[in-house]
């Protein structure tokens, strides 16, 4: 299986999206055909959505949004919180499940012979273990919740599908489309809602709905402007870590790892590490309990440190939180950890997580 993580480095091609408009190819680059591919998408929705009856200012979406603050949304349930995000989907008349990835820049699907995805153009991707090679495909038909779009440029992520309780997991719902929203992950509720804030008076104060102990995170971007970043600060020393559900386990590059003071020897004693991203990663994990979020400070997080290519966030620091990635706002909202009424049993496949599935090796040689 090919590695799912994409950030591109580059487009070499363009592409064109016959269910949007934009102005001449020679004018945008090809991502700019892929977000107004996710665009289209969105004003999908939005129709979908227009035709609802208007909701009574006193309701609540899952007990958590204020309807009347909210212009357009899609709801639905995310099928497994210990793992990735999945949430269920139709690709090409296909009933299934896709992870949700903030990092993943554009919609990912397994190339399952059967689903008989065109292939496009090859270009190289850069992914968390290095680099690799893909090619542009064409979703037909692509339905989430109330929206859908057809003729959606989507990227080839593996070449194999992988079950999620007798379900096929169809692809990945990547920043392309999740940047229009903002996106709540509540693992807690096990609900993802995107939503547009309506212009209604009062309609601001998204951290207020969260709950209590709510702190706001700035969105930090990327050399391609891509809003998925937040800065944070081992002691005084500052952190860009990418906020990324699709691994189980938060990484800090060796060489950011030098930076905040961490050597060889200290790593020594550090229990071994193994994480699966196409290929193996081998580091250490480590017990930091000095780090600054936001307006949480000296809180402790444990961290793969390893030869990746850059930092993650991942689940091991989201899991059992509401999650509110608003980027239009740029800003990030977390709560505190949330204990869960259930224990949903961690899926045993590589694809439990679908960027990275860490095994920290204790020195006694027992596993976690």
């Amino acid at each position: 299986m090919l590695p799912s993580h994409i950030t591109r480095s580059g487009r070499d091609s363009r592409l064109s999206h016959p269910s949007a408009s934009w102005p001449p190819a020679a004018e945008h680059d090809r991502r700019y055909a892929w977000w107004c591919g996710a665009g289209w998408l969105l004003v999908a929705c939005s129709v979908l959505v227009a035709g609802h009856v208007p909701a009574r200012a006193e309701d609540m979406i899952d007990n958590v949004l204020p309807a009347h603050c909210v212009a357009h949304v899609m709801d639905v349930p995310l099928m497994s919180h210990s793992g990735s995000p999945v949430i269920p989907v139709e690709i090409n008349g296909k009933s299934g499940l896709a992870y949700v990835s903030f990092t993943q820049e554009d919609i990912g699907v397994f190339a399952d012979p059967v689903m008989n995805y065109p292939v496009g153009r090859t270009f190289q991707l850069q992914t968390i273990a290095g680099q690799s090679y893909s090619f542009a495909t064409t979703i037909k038909s692509l339905h989430i919740a109330q929206g859908e779009a057809g003729n959606v440029p989507a990227i080839v992520v593996g070449d194999r599908l992988e079950t999620i309780n007798d379900q096929p997991v169809l692809g990945i719902i990547g920043y392309s489309v999740l940047s229009n929203y903002d996106v709540l992950l509540d693992f807690v509720a096990k609900r993802m809602i995107l939503f547009r804030l309506s212009d209604a008076p009062g309609c601001t104060a998204m951290a207020q709905w969260l709950g209590a102990g709510v702190t706001p995170v700035t969105l930090i971007p990327n050399a391609r402007g891509v809003l998925t970043g937040v800065e944070l600060k081992v002691g005084d020393i500052p952190l860009r870590l990418e906020v990324e559900p699709g691994s189980n386990a938060s990484v800090v590059r060796q060489k950011d790892a030098r930076t905040v003071g961490l050597t060889h020897a200290t790593l020594h004693d550090d229990p071994h590490v193994r994480t699966v991203v196409g290929r193996i990663l081998v580091g250490h994990r480590h017990h930091f309990d000095n780090v600054t979020i936001g307006e949480w400070k000296d809180r402790a997080l444990d961290v793969n440190v390893e030869k990746a290519k850059y930092n993650l966030l991942g689940m091991d620091f989201l899991r059992n939180r509401r999650v509110l990635m608003a980027f239009p706002q740029g800003v990030l909202y977390l709560t505190p950890p949330i204990l869960s009424k259930d224990r949903d049993p961690r899926i045993p496949s590589a694809l439990a997580t679908h960027l990275a599935t860490a095994t920290v090796h204790e020195t006694n040689g027992s596993t976690q």
